[in-house]
C-alpha cells in the first residue's frame, strides 16, 4: 500500500503520520504506546481527529516552520537534516507545546521540509 504525501503549505506530511498522531500504531510496544500518548496529549489541547483536529494538525505544522528552533535538537546525517521547532498551543483543557521535527532532505534547507514527527508536551 502506497504512503500517499499530503501537501501542506510550505511542508509535506506522508498519510501514515496521522496514524501515529491519533493512536492507531500497534507495530511494536513502544510505537503503540507513543501513538496512544500522541492521542492522549493531542486530544487534552482539544485537537480530536473526528472534529477537525487533521486541519489543525496542518495549521499547526504551518505555524511551526517560523517557531523557535531547539538547537540541540538539530540532527545531520548523510541523507539529510532535522530540524525541531517548538510550538506553543492552547486547548480547552490545557495549554503545552508541541515539537515538530522537521526533515530536510540532502541537508538543502531552502527545500521543502516533511513532517518527520512529534512529540506533545501539555502542562499541568
Amino acid at each position: 500500500m502506497a504512503d500517499n504525501v499530503i501537501q501542506g503549505e510550505g511542508f509535506t506530511v506522508r498519510e501514515s503520520k496521522f496514524d501515529f498522531f491519533f493512536g492507531r500504531v500497534t507495530s511494536d510496544p513502544t510505537n503503540t504506546q507513543r501513538s496512544l500518548q500522541n492521542l492522549r496529549e493531542l486530544s487534552r489541547l482539544g485537537i480530536d481527529e473526528a472534529t477537525g483536529g487533521r486541519e489543525r494538525l496542518m495549521q499547526i505544522f504551518r505555524e511551526g516552520l517560523n517557531a523557535p528552533e531547539i538547537p540541540e535538537d538539530r540532527r545531520d546525517t548523510e541523507y539529510g537534516t532535522s530540524i525541531t521547532r517548538k510550538l506553543e498551543v492552547s486547548g480547552t483543557e490545557a495549554t503545552g507545546a508541541i515539537f515538530i521535527r522537521y526533515y530536510y532532505p540532502e541537508s538543502d534547507l531552502g527545500a521543502i521540509p516533511q513532517v518527520a514527527s512529534l512529540v506533545v508536551k501539555t502542562y499541568r
